[in-house]
């Protein structure tokens, strides 16, 4: 199946991307087989396929938890953009 060139500038306008008309005939060809493989990933009968959360169903081992030490102060707050009664300041999101 192949993408429609007005496709392909259409997905660009709305991505913000610019392309060459070389690029564009590539990424047809291209998007054109991505669509023609998910198309037969459709046709697939999987009614009596379990499902499965991950590939590999072997245990995983988690770490244990160790206490450490604190990091200084000052090396924490050496980055911060800004400081504020030596605490991170930043910009509030919520409330406009």
């Amino acid at each position: 199946m192949r993408v429609e060139k007005e496709e392909i500038l259409k997905l660009a306008k709305l991505a913000r991307l610019e392309f060459t008309d070389e690029e564009i005939a590539r990424m047809g060809d291209s998007l054109g087989q991505l669509v023609e493989y998910l198309d037969m990933l459709k046709q697939l009968k999987l009614d009596n396929v379990e499902p499965m959360t991950a590939v590999d169903s072997s245990p995983r081992p988690l770490r244990p938890d160790e206490q450490a030490a604190m990091l200084p102060k000052e090396l924490a707050l050496r980055n911060a953009p800004e400081i504020n009664l030596e605490h991170f300041s930043i910009p509030k999101v919520i409330g406009g």
